[in-house]
């Protein structure tokens, strides 16, 4: 199998998605359980909704394409690799790598903002924000990169298919 264009931009697209549905639900999960009461989810929900519409959208669109490059890299990097799972430990270290760059940046970035929006910037380095962004991170780009790799098996036609699919398995 040999991935085209068409399948590094689903894959990407697939990245996205998945980590802006994480984003939101792991950052009000936390935030919720910071804030010690299930009283406030809801408007927690609102800050983190907003939050996300305004800053963490563009952002990941930015460092989807932006870190795209890099995921280009690592998969031509293993193309003669058979291993799923050296696939998936990769991705996921590309998705750690890039969210952590992210995460940095974000820290120091909010001097420079006020309100809400600042606040929420200046609390992304803090443990219990960070380390659950990471892993959200890195699943995402792993997840991303497994079901394009598993569309694209399924659509191809060469004989080696079923040895593939038969890994995908693993």
């Amino acid at each position: 199998m040999a991935f085209r264009g068409r399948e590094f931009w689903r894959g990407a697209l697939a990245t996205w998605i998945t980590f802006n549905l994480l984003f939101l639900v792991v950052t009000t999960v936390v935030l919720t359980i910071m804030s010690r009461s299930l009283q406030g989810i809801f408007s927690i929900l609102v800050l983190v909704a907003w939050f996300q519409l305004v800053f963490v959208v563009a952002v990941s669109v930015l460092v989807t394409v932006v870190g795209g490059a890099a995921a280009y890299v690592l998969g031509r990097f293993l193309r003669t690799v058979a291993s799923i799972r050296r696939h998936l430990v990769a991705f996921a270290g590309l998705g750690l790598v890039v969210g952590g760059l992210v995460i940095a940046i974000g820290g120091v970035w909010p001097g420079t903002e006020t309100g809400e929006l600042g606040s929420l910037l200046t609390h992304i380095t803090e443990p219990y924000i960070a380390v659950p962004l990471l892993g959200v991170s890195a699943a995402s780009v792993a997840s991303g990169w497994y079901w394009t790799a598993s569309r694209a098996l399924d659509e191809d036609p060469a004989p080696q298919a079923q040895v593939a699919e038969a890994q995908l398995a693993d």
